[in-house]
């Protein structure tokens, strides 16, 4: 079930404003799952390709193309275990372009292109710090499942007066091409990342298509477009088979964006960072955030380089989001998006730009973090509570960080019943239902199903509205 939570993790830097085309071949009512890991096409041809579209590799700046070109020949060396080879090619980078200074920044954009903004620094962070934290050997797995729409109904805004029209869609066929290759081929660098900062667990994509199409919808407060599909519904449609051993959830749709964007006098958001279940990780994003870049980050389709150098650069920025909303003790988003503002960083941060925050987060906070990286990023995945006494309910809960005294809760035997009351005095009946544990009708956000976290017999947790209150007592 995922919670109405507000997505008030969704970025607000690099966000989608991904346009939408009809008239795919993906038909509706196929089902089909991806779980291997596709070949990638040779960074000495997606380089020839990138070139090319630019006026040749002389067209573009010194610095620029040194940059892209450390990025993907180090992720493979990266990958292949060449570690020597991958760090002497970024020390070699560093001692002319050091880390921190303008020069990442200098050129950018060009020519219409992305490649990351500063160019290719998030990448080449996470390459540098996935070296230093040595290979450690596998030690578990973090199910990723990608759930695809096959088609949608869209409902978007268009010109000239934002009247909203209504079609349906079909998902980009570059999406579930080669087995959703390019799904692989953009998350692969982060997944690589997150592998090194758990100590060794083994982010395994796997990509699921509903057999159903979905719908997309959007609001416009006058200067910002924000386009969502149903991610409640799809994803709900998925088996309980793969639900179970899913650890982040990610959904792809069609776009509800016209074209790129662009002509609208509006920002549109298509992507971003929500939470589902027992606070797992969700990935929004639309189709066309991987097929062509938006109006504000360039023009045309991207290529493969584009798509591994800059993809990795969202994935993170959404990811770190969750995590530090994980983490709240250290106080790493107290408020949103407080990076931004370099003011507002830790006294012992010595960078400048948001993924020196990420990276030092992590080397200066989260991986001495308890619990760990690999066990906070594990779902939880709450059992039934047919068997559980009314008894094992009682007690105090608090969720973590207390921002008002609705985050402080006791949960009490009132006769036969039980009944939630906050420090604020308001109260509520829980019931059960089934093997479900719910809000009863009295409750002032609507009657909804609490997950809860127990092992022999003890409960220790509450999710609520997507959060987790932890017993205290």
């Amino acid at each position: 079930m995922l919670f109405a939570r507000p997505l008030r993790w969704m970025a607000l830097l690099g966000i989608g404003l991904a346009g939408c085309t009809g008239g795919t071949d993906v038909p509706p009512g196929e089902g089909a799952d991806t779980a291997a890991e596709p070949p990638r096409r040779s960074t000495d041809e997606v380089l020839a390709e990138y070139y090319a579209l630019h006026g040749g590799r002389e067209a573009v700046p010194d610095h620029l193309a040194a940059a892209l070109e450390t990025l993907l020949y180090g992720q493979d060396e990266l990958e292949a275990g060449d570690r020597a080879a991958a760090r002497a090619r970024l020390d070699a980078l560093f001692a002319e372009m050091p880390l921190s200074t303008s020069i990442w920044r200098e050129g950018i954009p060009f020519d219409d292109s992305n490649i990351g903004d500063p160019v290719a620094y998030y990448g080449l962070r996470m390459v540098e710090q996935a070296l230093r934290l040595d290979d450690p050997p596998t030690r578990g797995t973090l199910r990723w499942t990608a759930v695809v729409a096959p088609c949608a109904t869209v409902t978007r805004p268009t010109l000239p007066d934002m009247e909203p029209e209504q079609v349906h869609l079909d998902i980009d066929p570059a999406i579930l091409a080669d087995d959703a290759a390019l799904l692989y081929t953009a998350t692969a660098l982060f997944r690589d990342w997150v592998r090194s900062i758990t100590g060794g667990v083994e982010v395994l994509l796997q990509v699921h298509t509903l057999r159903d199409c979905t719908t997309v919808s959007y609001t416009d407060d006058g200067s910002i477009v924000v386009s969502y599909p149903d991610a409640i519904g799809m994803v709900d449609g998925v088996p309980d088979a793969i639900a179970d051993e899913t650890d982040f959830w990610w959904v792809v749709a069609p776009s509800g964006v016209p074209g790129d964007g662009s002509g609208f006098d509006r920002e549109f958001i298509t992507g971003g960072m929500g939470s589902y279940g027992a606070g797992q990780p969700l990935f929004l994003s639309d189709d066309a955030w991987f097929i062509r870049k938006p109006a504000h980050l360039g023009s045309g389709p991207y290529t493969e380089a584009e798509v591994r150098a800059y993809h990795p650069q969202w994935f993170q920025h959404e990811f770190m989001h969750h995590v530090f909303a994980t983490w709240p003790e250290f106080g790493l988003e107290d408020s949103p998006h407080q990076w931004f503002d370099r003011s507002t960083w830790p006294d012992d941060f010595e960078g400048i730009y948001e993924a020196d925050y990420y990276i030092e987060a992590v080397d200066k906070r989260l991986l001495a973090a308890t619990p760990s990286l690999a066990e906070g990023l594990a779902a939880v995945h709450p059992g039934g509570v047919a068997e559980l006494a009314l008894e094992a309910f009682a007690g105090d809960y608090r969720r973590e960080p207390v921002e008002n005294d609705w985050h402080e809760v006791t949960v009490q035997l009132d006769g036969p019943d039980l009944r939630w009351t906050n420090s604020a005095g308001v109260q509520w009946s829980l019931e059960i239902r089934g093997d479900e544990l719910w809000a009863g009708p009295d409750c002032p956000y609507g009657e909804s199903e609490l997950l809860v976290e127990q092992q022999d017999g003890r409960v220790d947790a509450l999710w609520f509205g997507g959060e987790r209150y932890g017993r205290v007592d």
